[in-house]
């Protein structure tokens, strides 16, 4: 998950469903232990029920127990039921609810300690039963005699108890669960707004509406926009330095050899040394000129913001319908009114205009310029067309290298494609491809801004 916000919630989420489900089980669990403590009171309170209204000195144990107060354990089918058992006889004494039901054996007490035991009655029902074990010793006789003492009670009561408990604590922890949530939600959306902000402060950077950040944040990024200006000005000053240096330095080298390159026009033989020295004066000039042009290469600025290309192309075509008017080729213009261009305006004035001028050296008659949006609307993308004699296949890789040409008599210095290649891919990351047939050629620029 790449978003930030999203990875903070489904953490959150995570730990508030694990504590969330522990303190649900926890207190489910707490709650069943409470539910069978209150099942075990009353269970005691009908033992001693039974030790109060029995008779321990009748002879007979189904005697020994008349009537009792509690009228549960006098109706039928109650799910409350009482039983007393004589150890030494095994004689039983039940109480009237426990008609017609088989009780569960449930194990004698011993001498004064409870012992509360879950069963199943005849039918599958979960039945509570407490043992309770006493000794009497009665009137006349040489040993005391040993009673068990029994309460049992249905469990069904306790099962819905717990499971009208267990609907509640759930559902009102879901409705808490969401609750937490969506304040959890909105807290992070609030939290984290400083960082969109600093985004799209970013992204204005990125498109020339604003030159730094300015607005003011937490001081958890105080620090990194404060660093941020910092480098957008190194990295405008340095740029700035840099091309500057290495546009006074192809400057100050081609003074010397233009004049250097008049002595030797003047002087030299077809053929002489002095021809040859020329010669290499002038590769050296076509370098100069090359990273001269390299150096006026601005690229894709942080602080450009794309601008319509329409005008800046429709007055590079009328120049070179002037220059060309001789040759009286037709050359047209076609340009969409979205297109836009994110970069410097000399930069597009270099490219369209070195594939224009080179499509006029070549043209028969006609040149078509075009500039269009990318499919997604995220891209510039400039088509040049000419009805010349084409390149052959095996040339177009050498064209494209910086100094070559394919007839020396065409004025031009041999570097106006080898400079749109490398501004076009190298400076802006885009695309220039160069096809030719017999009918013509079309140089194609595709740059994208996303």
């Amino acid at each position: 998950m790449r978003s930030l916000r999203g990875r903070i919630l489904l953490t959150a989420s995570l730990v508030l469903a694990v504590f969330l489900g522990c303190a649900g089980v926890l207190l489910d669990r707490a709650f069943r232990d409470s539910a069978v403590n209150s099942v075990e009171d009353r269970l005691r309170g009908r033992v001693f029920m039974l030790i109060g209204a029995a008779d321990f000195d009748a002879a007979d144990t189904t005697a020994m127990i008349g009537s009792l107060p509690d009228p549960a354990l006098a109706t039928p089918g109650s799910g409350n039921y009482a039983r007393l058992v004589d150890v030494a006889s095994g004689s039983t004494w039940l109480s009237r609810s426990a008609l017609g039901i088989e009780l569960p054996s449930a194990p004698a007490g011993e001498l004064g300690q409870w012992d509360l035991r879950r069963l199943r009655g005849p039918s599958g029902e979960a039945l509570f039963a407490l043992s309770y074990g006493i000794s009497w010793e009665g009137e006349g006789e040489r040993e005391p005699r040993r009673f068990t003492l029994q309460a049992y009670e249905d469990g069904a009561l306790y099962e819905a108890m717990v499971a009208r408990f267990r609907r509640s604590l759930w559902g009102w922890f879901g409705g808490l669960s969401v609750a937490l949530l969506l304040v959890q939600g909105l807290s992070l959306t609030r939290g984290l707004r400083p960082l969109g902000d600093v985004g799209e402060e970013v992204r204005a950077i990125e498109l020339g509406r604003q030159e730094q950040i300015v607005g003011e944040y937490p001081a958890e990024l105080s620090a990194l926009t404060g660093n941020l200006n910092k480098l957008l000005r190194h990295n405008r000053n340095h740029l700035q330095r840099y091309r500057n240096a290495l546009g006074d330095l192809a400057h100050a080298i081609k003074t010397p050899l233009a004049v250097l390159r008049s002595e030797f026009d003047r002087d030299a033989a077809p053929g002489s040394d002095l021809a040859v020295a020329h010669e290499q004066i002038e590769r050296i000039d076509r370098t100069v000129h090359y990273h001269l042009q390299r150096a006026a290469t601005a690229g894709r600025s942080l602080m450009a913001p794309a601008w319509p290309v329409g005008p800046v192309i429709e007055r590079l075509v009328a120049t070179l319908r002037k220059v060309y008017a001789g040759r009286e080729l037709g050359i047209e213009c076609e340009v969409d009114e979205t297109a836009r261009f994110s970069g410097d305006e000399g930069d597009l004035m270099e490219i369209v205009g070195n594939l224009a001028d080179n499509a006029c050296k070549w043209a028969r008659s006609r040149v078509h310029v075009a500039v269009t949006d990318g499919k997604a609307g995220d891209a510039f993308v400039l088509t040049v067309r000419d009805d010349g004699p084409g390149i052959p296949a095996g040339q177009l890789e050498h064209i494209l290298q910086r100094g070559a040409r394919l007839d020396e008599s065409v004025e031009g210095q041999g570097i106006g494609l080898a400079v749109v290649r490398e501004m076009v891919e190298n400076v802006y990351g885009g695309r220039f491809v160069l096809r030719s047939t017999a009918d013509g050629t079309e140089a194609c620029v595709t740059i994208s801004w996303t």
